[in-house]
C-alpha cells in the first residue's frame, strides 16, 4: 500500500510535509516545502522511520544540513509514522529558507536504530533493513529551483508496497526506498468508490476486501500488471510497473467501499482493480493475478477525478 509524505522544499500513498519558510521580502530567498505521504503495507499496523537531518546541493556550492525536529518536543529527529500519511495526507519535516537558486538533489538521513525505525506486524516489531541507505540514506535525485520570494512545493511519495519486501531474517524486514517526487502544486487525483457486490463477486465466499487494491498506471490502454522490482537490475523497459496503488476501505455509511490515488502529475492514467494482491511479490514477476475494470482516467492539477468500481465485471489475469 502507499503512504504520501511532503516536503516543503516539496509524500504513500501517507504524507510526510517539509517546509521551508522564511524569505520575507528579501529579493534573494525563496522557500522550498517538501511534504511526505506514503502508499501502505496491507498487513502492518505501523511503518515507522526516525528522520534526523536533510542535506541539500546547491547546483553551484557547498552542499548543508537541515536538521529535523520534532515538534512536539522540540529535540532532534522525528519519527513519523507512515501509516498514518494515507489518501492526501502530509505532514512538515522541516521548514527551512533557502536561497534562490538551482539545486540538485536532496538526502534524508535516517537512523536505522531498531527501537527508532521499524514495521509492527500482528503486534510484533521487526527492524527495517536498508543496505542502500547505510551510506547515502535517503537519496532523491531531482533538481528543483526555488525563486525568490516563492515557494517551490515538492511531495514526496514513499511507496511501501513497492518498498518492503519479504524479512531477510526473524527479526528484520527488507527496505528498498521507492519514492517518488511530485510537484505539489501541478498534482491531482483519483478517487471514487467500489462497488459491495463487486468485492464480495471477487473475493468469494468471505467478502474479505483487505486484499482489493486499485492499480494506478502512467498512459491510457495500459495492460495492467504486478509491481515487478527484481532485487538485480531492472524490470524490462515494457514492463507495466504501475505509479501508485490505493486501497479498497469501507465506507460504513454507505456500506460501499472507496479509495483515493493522490499525489498524481496531470496527465492521462489506467486503473484497474485486483482483490489478490496478496500474490504480488514484488521482486518476481507474478502471474496469475487478476485484474478488473480497466478504464482510462485524464487527472488536472488541484483537481479530484473522480471513477467508480461496479458490478458486473470480468476478471483478466495479468500476462
Amino acid at each position: 500500500m502507499n503512504r504520501i509524505v511532503t516536503l516543503l522544499l516539496t509524500s504513500t500513498t501517507l504524507a510526510l510535509l517539509v517546509a521551508c519558510g522564511g524569505g520575507g521580502s528579501s529579493s534573494s530567498n525563496g522557500t522550498l516545502s517538501v511534504s511526505l505521504t506514503d502508499a501502505p503495507v496491507d498487513e502492518a499496523d505501523a511503518v515507522v522511520v526516525h528522520f534526523t537531518k536533510a542535506t541539500i546541493q546547491p547546483a553551484s556550492g557547498e552542499r548543508f544540513t537541515v536538521d529535523i525536529i520534532d515538534p512536539l518536543t522540540n529535540l532532534p529527529g522525528r519519527s513519523v509514522d507512515l501509516l498514518q500519511l494515507t489518501g492526501d495526507k502530509s505532514t512538515v519535516l522541516f521548514d527551512e529558507s533557502l536561497v534562490a537558486g538551482d539545486y540538485s538533489w536532496i538526502r534524508l538521513d535516517v537512523d536505522f536504530d531498531p527501537l527508532k525505525t521499524y514495521i509492527d506486524i500482528a503486534g510484533q516489531q521487526y527492524a527495517l533493513d536498508c543496505t542502500s541507505c547505510e551510506n547515502n540514506g535517503l537519496k532523491l535525485n531531482r533538481t528543483f529551483t526555488v525563486d525568490a520570494d516563492n515557494t517551490q512545493a515538492i511531495t514526496l511519495d514513499f511507496d511501501l508496497r513497492k518498498s518492503i519486501t519479504k524479512p531477510q531474517s526473524q527479526t528484520a524486514y527488507k527496505l528498498r526506498p521507492t519514492i517518488r517526487i511530485i510537484d505539489t502544486e501541478g498534482a491531482g487525483k483519483i478517487m471514487g468508490n467500489i462497488d459491495a457486490d463487486l468485492i464480495t463477486q471477487l473475493t468469494t465466499p468471505d467478502g474479505d476486501a483487505k486484499n482489493c487494491i486499485v492499480y494506478v498506471y502512467a498512459g491510457l490502454d495500459i495492460t495492467p500488471d504486478d509491481i515487478y522490482l527484481p532485487e538485480t537490475g531492472n524490470a524490462p523497459a515494457a514492463y507495466n510497473n504501475p505509479v501508485t496503488t490505493a486501497p479498497a476501505e469501507l465506507d460504513s455509511a454507505s456500506g460501499d467501499y472507496q479509495y483515493m490515488a493522490a499525489f498524481l502529475p496531470e496527465g492521462s492514467y489506467t486503473v484497474s482493480l485486483t482483490c489478490n494482491a496478496d500474490l504480488d511479490n514484488t521482486e518476481l514477476d507474478d502471474s496469475g493475478i487478476e485484474f478488473t475494470g480497466t478504464a482510462n482516467v485524464d487527472v488536472t492539477a488541484t483537481m479530484a477525478t473522480t471513477h467508480d468500481f461496479s458490478v458486473p465485471m470480468t476478471p483478466i489475469a495479468a500476462p
